[in-house]
């Protein structure tokens, strides 16, 4: 159940980060543009947040498409943290793939939603194909603390 309730959860979190990527609000120390690669990169104290959304991080990269009135790529780094509708995950990295529907959240991931909690070293979940993928490598395993809610 918890399972089903986690994938809910961020299944929703990336509709909402797709449908208002084009909206973001973003607070930082430094903002570096480079119009021929359509790339804006973020840094220091990060805060990229809409009605619906909180992202935190130390950089955050956006890429636009060919003719630059959509995102294609999110990139945060360092001390990533996001916030939606309850559920909080963190990491050292993450990228977002609005037009695929596809987050990657790498490096001490934790997700955490009420009290449930589930650890890893990599997320990936690909919304279209309805699959999300939690895993570890060998030495740290996958680690889930549910309650019935």
């Amino acid at each position: 159940m918890f399972k089903y309730i986690l994938y809910l959860t961020i299944f929703n979190l990336l509709i909402i980060l797709n449908s208002h990527a084009n909206e973001l609000k973003i607070n930082s120390d430094k903002l570096e543009v480079d119009r021929n690669n359509r790339i804006s990169i973020f840094s220091g104290n990060v805060h990229a947040y809409n009605d619906d959304i909180r992202i935190w991080s130390e950089n955050l990269t956006i890429k636009f498409n060919d003719n630059e009135n959509q995102i294609r790529e999110i990139y945060a780094e360092n001390n990533v943290k996001i916030i939606n509708q309850g559920v909080t995950a963190t990491g050292k990295t993450g990228t977002y793939y609005p037009e695929q529907d596809i987050l990657n959240i790498y490096g001490n991931v934790e997700l955490l939603e009420n009290n449930n909690y589930v650890k890893c070293d990599e997320l990936y979940l690909d919304i279209k194909n309805s699959t999300s993928i939690m895993k570890s490598n060998s030495s740290n395993r996958v680690e889930a603390y549910i309650t019935n809610n």
